[in-house]
């Protein structure tokens, strides 16, 4: 069996810093500027470790801290919009795309493929 590569400390420091979160995104009119800041912060963390090849807190995934964060990143509403820059160019294909004749009919032997 495969020993988890594990590192006991940080496990209460993650868990810290996520039990804030989650305490600071309940309250009534949650400060999403600290949030923001909070959850950057949890995931640099959480990148810092997976660089030094932890995979495990105590028995506990890392990849479920990440999918936890992200979740709350998410649920708060702390991404941007996106916007295209080339936002031009995306028109211009989609008006080529609605331009295309389909004034040909193609026939399948469908025979040949189900044999």
């Amino acid at each position: 069996m495969k020993k988890k590569k594990s590192f006991r400390i940080e496990k209460s420091i993650i868990w810290d810093k996520w039990e804030t979160i989650k305490a600071k995104a309940k309250e009534k009119n949650p400060d999403l500027e600290e949030l923001d800041y909070l959850t950057c912060d949890l995931i640099a963390h959480l990148s810092i470790l997976t660089e030094r090849g932890i995979k495990y807190l105590d028995g506990i995934s890392i990849n479920t801290y990440k999918d936890r964060a992200w979740w709350m990143v998410e649920k708060l509403g702390l991404l941007p919009e996106y916007r295209d820059e080339d936002e031009d160019v995306i028109e211009l294909i989609k008006d080529e795309w609605e331009s295309v004749d389909d004034d040909f009919e193609v026939e399948i032997d469908d025979s040949k493929f189900y044999k």
